[in-house]
């Protein structure tokens, strides 16, 4: 069966499970080998149905193009990034996992050692030019990392006791529990969990926190529960948005807002990555503490190469990326979850009380408008609205802001016909106004 191109990707290989096969897997664990040059490479999987298969024939391209295999098994993305990065003798890694997508997906995740992802499309280049077998096939071992993993994650909190903190965990079927459970035991917190089983076919709902509407159950939980506060992962665990104790999410960014006022008290001038899609609270957080803000198109990979190239303290998405110098500039969603268990902790409040403040803004989180040609409307955009703006940034889409009192941003989608609409305001009634203008606006077209 010939290869469908398309599943390559810009980041990684994605596609239905009928194009995802085992000799896709085994093409592109020999193609890591050769465009690497790699001697050592981590392997890892998800939960899916066809991840065991697609594993086993991973590794069979990997040894059989000469390199050894550290099979780390079933894992989650934070736990592979950590196996990758923290061990000097491994050069690369390759995940099988399509994170919250569907059942009916898969994928392939590849990285270096530094954790700069490596592109499907090179991926696909490299099984283009041809791929031979090495004369001296690799050898497999196996690796237990949960133990190191926690480990490390526990060195994020400077508070000796958090015994007796509620926590409501919704896990979204994913793989979340695999790594959330023995932290928590470790830090002597309840957890009070919501679809802790692993099932691909995310039967509750979908396994992405960066969709509001997939809050719904751990809002009303930690409400009905009188927990401290509450957290949803994705479906690879290396996303984690988080609920305060009156049930209201924060956005990722808003997430990123409070990280980032805890570590430049501690480390002033420090570097943080935004992108231009999140709102004014993180640029309020960097600006009064004397920090600097990197600036950054949307994406895991622009913001992975910018903590590289920048020597970023922290970076993070508003789908609830987080990103650490610690973490060799990758996500780790457990030692985002110290990092916050710690400020919220040490202020002495309650959840709401503490990021209280990061909601004086008005956002409309994230409005999908399907268009026909999203070129006209951006240009429509440009003739009506950047006369009349403050600032215009073209980094990823447009951002236009007015002043203090309002700004938006409309970027595209890379794979669908659909542009991507976020407004923020200084007030409810402005931003729902915006909003609202905006997307008539879109749709007129």
């Amino acid at each position: 069966m010939p290869i469908s191109e398309e599943i390559f990707r810009a980041y990684d290989i994605r596609g239905l499970l009928e194009q995802v096969t085992p000799e896709v897997a085994k093409a592109a664990g020999m193609a890591l080998v050769r465009k690497t040059g790699a001697k050592t490479v981590i392997v890892g999987r998800d939960m899916r149905s066809t991840s065991p298969e697609l594993q086993a024939a991973a590794i069979e391209g990997i040894t059989e193009a000469g390199a050894n295999v550290i099979d780390i098994g079933l894992c989650t993305t934070s736990m592979y990034n950590f196996a990758v990065s923290s061990q000097p003798h491994v050069d690369a890694g390759l995940m099988v996992t399509a994170s919250h997508n569907p059942p009916e997906y898969n994928g392939i995740k590849m990285a270096l050692a530094s954790g700069m992802p490596v592109s499907g499309i090179e991926i696909l280049s490299v099984i283009k030019e041809g791929t031979t077998s090495s004369a001296t096939k690799g050898a497999v071992s196996e690796q237990d990392i949960l133990s190191a993993y926690i480990d490390f994650c526990l060195r994020a909190t400077d508070v000796s006791d958090l015994k007796g903190t509620k926590l409501v965990v919704d896990y979204g079927n994913g793989m979340g529990a695999l790594s959330v459970r023995p932290l928590a035991k470790r830090l002597g917190i309840t957890l009070i969990e919501l679809y802790p089983e692993p099932d691909a076919r995310f039967p509750n709902h979908e396994a992405n926190p960066a969709n509001e509407k997939n809050l719904a159950d751990a809002r009303a939980a930690v409400v009905r529960e009188g927990a401290d506060f509450a957290i949803a992962i994705d479906g690879d665990a290396d996303r984690m948005a988080f609920i305060d104790n009156e049930g209201v999410p924060l956005r990722g960014d808003q997430t990123l807002a409070l990280m980032a006022e805890d570590l430049l008290v501690k480390r002033p001038g420090a570097k943080v990555v935004s992108a231009p899609n999140q709102g004014w609270a993180v640029r309020d957080a960097v600006e009064k503490h004397g920090g600097t803000i990197v600036e950054q198109r949307i994406g895991r990979t622009f913001v992975i190469k910018a903590m590289h190239d920048t020597h970023a303290q922290l970076g993070g998405e508003v789908s609830s990326h987080f990103f650490f110098e610690e973490t060799h500039g990758l996500e780790a969603i457990d030692y985002a979850l110290v990092r916050v268990l710690s400020i919220w902790k040490r202020s002495g409040k309650t959840f709401a009380e503490l990021v209280r403040p990061l909601r004086q803004y008005a956002n409309s989180w994230e409005v999908n408008i399907h268009v026909a040609d999203k070129a006209s409307v951006l240009a429509r955009l440009e003739e009506t609205y950047v006369s009349a703006a403050t600032a215009v940034n073209r980094l990823d889409g447009l951002r236009c802001e007015f002043d203090r009192d309002w700004w938006f941003i409309v970027r595209p989608s890379n794979t669908e016909p659909l542009l991507r609409l976020t407004v923020e305001a200084n007030s409810q009634e402005l931003m729902e106004q915006k909003r609202d203008e905006l997307a008539t606006f879109i749709q007129a077209m």
